[in-house]
């Protein structure tokens, strides 16, 4: 007995996972283990078994056993959980010293008193002392300063140095993603309809037009400026949508069921949050052939962020971190 192959290669717990094995005996005795934690089964035969992740801080690979019978070990990727407690919206970025930024962004209206927080690659959430209601958008200039979308009042503020918000463009509507390109442009996408582009000395312009979606836009910039949207809308599919400098919009994939967070993974392709032909997480989509895979396996994820080869993953309460699949791992 032995597994021959899994799908996706990475996972989040509660994800589903797919199993490709051989000589499996599905019954009373038989079952998965991820490290030493048990994995539900969901479904099983021989040949394939389907089962929801768990959480297993030790969880390195896969087991199968049914009686006496003990398959060798599987690697697996499992992402672990870096911070819980917290209320992100989109996705968390990370800092010039390597530490991520994520938000316990609250209810519409809801003024939290903690509502930005630095997390360290040791897990520590250490909570910034400012005051933003909704921090919904995370982004970093250029120059290293952060900035901040607040959806309750429309602004976009800057915090610079950690020591001073203020704002630098307001009247945005239901301002959510936020992301530069690599003149110092920055993009935010007000989620009843308008993509804005604001330039060094805060002028606004329309720079784009979409349909409004009921929860938020997120945005992606790649290396030759192109700008990226996702947004859930009424529909029952949405789509991932591309934007020339000049305003032109390009539907890039359709058939995403809420799509939200999206960042570019080292080899140029598009790591996408959504549900995707009845399976959920994060898609990887190549630029080059418009080809879509599954790349993690997870419940609703509301973003992500890449550095290196690290990436982290943003539920809605949680920031899970793993190596991305094929990479060495370090320290």
């Amino acid at each position: 007995m032995r597994i021959t192959g899994v799908t996706p290669a990475m996972g989040l717990p509660e994800g589903l996972l797919v199993i490709l094995c051989r000589g499996f005996r599905p019954g009373l005795s038989s079952r998965v283990l991820l490290g030493d934690v048990e994995a539900p089964m969901v479904s099983a035969s021989e040949d394939r078994v389907i089962v929801r992740l768990p959480e297993s801080p030790k969880g390195l690979g896969l087991t199968l056993e049914a009686g006496d019978d003990v398959s060798p070990l599987f690697p697996f990727n499992l992402a672990s959980r870096l911070a819980a407690d917290l209320h992100p919206v989109s996705n968390p970025v990370v800092a010039p010293d390597g530490s991520l930024i994520s938000t316990i962004s609250g209810g519409r209206g809801q003024q939290v008193s903690q509502p930005l927080v630095r997390i360290t690659r040791q897990g520590d959430v250490l909570p910034f002392n400012c005051e933003i209601m909704n921090p919904t958008g995370l982004a970093f200039s250029p120059d290293g300063q952060l900035y901040v979308t607040s959806r309750n009042d429309g602004t976009v503020l800057r915090y610079t140095d950690f020591e001073r918000l203020e704002v630098v463009a307001e009247d945005l509507g239901v301002p959510c993603g936020i992301v530069f390109d690599s003149s110092g442009l920055l993009y935010v996408g007000d989620r009843t309809g308008t993509l804005y582009r604001i330039d060094h000395s805060g002028r606004r312009e329309a720079f784009a037009i979409l349909e409004p979606s009921i929860a938020a836009y997120h945005l992606a910039v790649d290396a030759q400026d192109r700008l990226y949207v996702t947004g859930p809308t009424f529909s029952m599919r949405d789509s991932l949508y591309r934007i020339s400098g000049d305003g032109r919009v390009e539907t890039l994939l359709e058939g995403l069921a809420r799509p939200q967070g999206m960042a570019f993974l080292p080899d140029g392709d598009l790591l996408v949050t959504a549900g995707y032909r009845g399976s959920k997480g994060a898609f990887r989509y190549s630029l080059k052939d418009g080809t879509i895979g599954h790349l993690v396996t997870a419940p609703i994820l509301v973003g992500l962020a890449i550095a290196g080869q690290d990436i982290y993953f943003a539920t809605g309460s949680s920031i899970y971190r793993a190596r991305i699949p094929g990479q060495d791992a370090v320290n």
